[in-house]
């Protein structure tokens, strides 16, 4: 029951995060599932999953007014949450990460976000009044839609799914399990196409063909290959200043 609780509050204040405390990361997938790893005593499986996750979301985004991308914070704390309780393969957090997370987005349009269109309207007709205090009050009432709502959704699926759950993983065959364990592998890597998708252009080709390189036959970690695209970029940094300065120079004199 406290676990479930603190799961919930995680997922209530990672919704309220940039609206509240100025975008401090809390809503991001890897701080979300590292923090429901604490919970459960696992904080190593929880950062693995959270990274991985992070992965699947970073191409993720909604684009236009009408378009919003999935609810990771909920999908991510959920699934995490779920997979660590049951004491399941981990792989199957990424399973059931996206399907968490669409249900979610589905359940915001029905809840909280009609409620905080009224609340915008009532606030902009006490604009009109010149009525502070209104539009003090709709503004932290709307704020404690985006906790609450989020809140008791995960709430209510901890403690309704979770059983739920450990019942199904018992008589999930194999050849499903090693489908998930496939699945695993797989979404991290489409999260990374899609990013690459919006940002991939040919200046930055010969980066991608380098770090490709270093892995595939120099072996080098993941650490390895970020410490050298940080030394790249720490190089192209002081050449644009020098640039820079001497254009200065040139014109002073």
């Amino acid at each position: 029951m406290i676990q479930s609780f603190l799961v919930a509050l995680i997922a209530g204040i990672g919704h309220i995060d940039e609206r509240l405390f100025g975008m401090t990361m809390m809503e991001r997938p890897l701080v979300i599932c590292t923090l429901v790893g604490l919970v459960y005593g696992d904080v190593k499986t929880g950062l693995i999953l959270g990274a991985q996750i992070e992965l699947l979301s970073m191409g993720v985004v909604g684009i236009g007014a009408n378009a919003a991308p999935p609810d990771v914070i909920l999908g991510g704390a959920l699934s995490t949450a779920l997979v660590l309780q049951s004491h399941t393969d981990p792989k199957l957090a990424l399973a059931l990460v996206m399907p968490i997370a669409a249900f979610a987005m589905a359940t915001k349009y029905i809840t909280y976000v009609p409620l905080n269109q009224i609340l915008s309207q009532k606030s902009l007709e006490a604009a009109g009044r010149g009525d502070t205090k209104t539009m003090e009050r709709n503004q932290w009432l709307g704020l404690f839609n985006y906790f609450i709502f989020p809140f008791l959704i995960a709430l209510v699926a901890m403690l309704l799914g979770a059983p739920v759950f450990k019942s199904l993983v018992k008589f999930i065959p194999d050849w499903l399990t090693g489908g998930f364990a496939l699945a695993a592998g797989i979404l991290p890597a489409l999260g990374f196409a899609l990013l690459m998708q919006l940002t991939f252009t040919k200046k930055f080709a010969p980066y991608l063909f380098l770090g490709f390189i270093l892995v595939a036959f120099f072996k080098l970690t993941n650490i390895g290959v970020a410490m050298v695209g940080a030394v790249i970029a720490a190089l192209i940094l002081l050449s644009n200043s020098s640039g820079v300065e001497g254009k200065t120079e040139d014109n002073e004199i």
